[in-house]
């Protein structure tokens, strides 16, 4: 077992505060490829990925979501947008390419916050957003995530187990089935 794919599970964490460094394109050709590294159904890869860093487009996003600031000041926003008609799974496949950015981030001393609300009134039109302004064909691209990166500004301690596994919702054969110590 490698203890330090362990660790950095453990320390990746939502960064909301960035420095004003900026991440290089050979980080972001990382973050994309490590991306590209998950697992998706029958090799489908049902992804494409829009590097964001148009702060007055950022602005606008940040004010949709009412999300501020990081998603205005992040060096980077990318759009993580997904094709339905190319797999049943595409949901799955493309939260699977997120997770892998954001580990890949931690990895290389980059942060990172993953930003989604699919299917929500307000999320629909920040879709609708940033379907016009980065030109994606409206009928058959969805954008269920985005998510910012940068340096880190803050430092977050690494979950432990004391703060995230809860025996009460792992289930042995059947629901409801604790396993007893």
């Amino acid at each position: 077992m490698n203890q330090d794919i362990l660790d950095l599970i453990r320390k990746r964490r939502t960064i909301r505060k960035f420095t004003d460094k900026d991440v290089s394109e050979e980080q972001v050709e990382t973050l994309l490829e490590m991306a590209m590294c998950a697992p998706t159904r029958l090799n489908r890869q049902p992804w494409h990925f829009v590097v964001i860093r148009d702060k007055e487009l950022q602005k606008q996003l940040a004010d949709l979501l009412r999300i501020h600031p990081y998603l205005e000041t992040a060096p980077v926003v990318i759009a993580v947008c997904g094709l339905p008609n190319a797999s049943p799974t595409w949901i799955m496949d493309i939260s699977a390419a997120t997770e892998n950015m954001l580990l890949a981030a931690t990895a290389m001393g980059l942060g990172a916050a993953w930003v989604g609300a699919p299917d929500t009134v307000q999320w629909d039109l920040l879709e609708e957003a940033l379907q016009d302004a980065l030109a994606i064909p409206l009928d058959d691209v969805r954008i269920p995530a985005l998510v910012a990166v940068g340096h880190p500004a803050q430092e977050l301690s690494p979950h432990g187990k004391h703060d995230r596994f809860d025996r009460t919702k792992v289930h042995y054969g059947k629901w409801g089935e604790l396993k007893l110590d």
